[in-house]
């Protein structure tokens, strides 16, 4: 299994734990330079709990998270501090700010975005 391809995502729709405690919306995550180009993924939140998770980017997402593919993947999988590379420009977000400050603190708390073990 390779960070965002289709194992990973059914694994990571299928995480249902809440960890992300009331966040609700869609995020598109958008991985620029991987070992196979560029990738997104579209993730549905309700309620704090990953819903669908599926290849390719949805148009009129609440918000939008881009970097490149070794921070995309570490920052989901909990290896980074999604703040700090927000900070420093590495991680660009855009959309619904508000669902970003209401991720961030349930994200890092949780330590990822539920990806898959």
């Amino acid at each position: 299994m390779d960070f965002l391809d289709e194992e990973y995502l059914a694994q990571w729709a299928a995480g249902r734990d809440g960890a992300l405690a009331g966040v609700s919306g869609t995020v598109v995550l958008k991985a620029v330079g991987g070992p196979d180009g560029n990738a997104a993924v579209t993730l549905i939140f309700e309620a704090g709990v990953v819903t669908s998770a599926k290849a390719g980017a949805t148009r009129g997402a609440d918000l939008t998270l881009e970097a490149p593919w070794r921070l995309a993947a570490e920052v989901v999988c909990g290896g980074g501090d999604p703040a700090r590379h927000y900070m420093a420009g590495d991680l660009k977000v855009s959309g619904d700010m508000a669902l970003w400050l209401q991720l961030l603190p349930a994200w890092r708390a949780a330590g990822s975005l539920a990806a898959p073990n």
